[in-house]
């Protein structure tokens, strides 16, 4: 399997993974979250199948910022935190796909033949960083809220 096989493979499972895991979710942030990752994820395939039939590469339009999305409102911390085992799980899976993302794409950028096949890869691995980063960041926001209140009276708290 070639190495753009390998990445549009990847793509394409991580589509389906956001896409069945918005399905899951339909009335909360992780629905959101997902439906724009998995937006993203077939752009990059799309990106890729582009450059393998005329080895050409244009920075797609930007998909939507996933941190738009997180908790935009307070009945989706509500609901969230009752998901968040869960959501948490999926989350941790999500991260892992971006990372062997990261991992594949970097390594190709290595051996690039071209410009424009390293401006392609190049792309694809601030793409899936940035996707890699605000997952991060999500969550360590879930996680902080449930350490802080599973561990509430070992914090230091401000005095008011």
């Amino acid at each position: 399997m070639s190495i753009y096989q390998q990445a549009i493979q990847l793509e394409q499972e991580g589509a389906a993974y956001y896409e069945e895991q918005a399905d899951k979710h339909p009335e909360s942030a992780i629905h959101r979250i997902f439906k724009i990752l998995a937006e993203a994820e077939r752009r990059h395939e799309l990106a890729i199948l582009e450059y393998q039939r005329q080895e050409q590469f244009v920075v797609p339009e930007e998909t939507q910022d996933m941190e738009k999305t997180f908790f935009a409102t307070a009945d989706d911390v509500d609901s969230e935190y009752f998901l968040v085992p869960r959501a948490l799980d999926v989350y941790l899976t999500a991260l892992e796909m971006e990372r062997k993302s990261i991992v594949l794409y970097e390594e190709q950028l290595k051996n690039a033949e071209n410009e424009t096949e390293k401006a392609l890869l190049v792309w694809l691995v601030a793409e899936e960083q940035r996707h890699y980063d605000q997952l991060d960041k999500l969550i360590e926001m879930i996680r902080h809220g449930d350490e802080y209140v599973t561990h509430a009276m070992f914090t230091n708290m401000p005095d008011y």
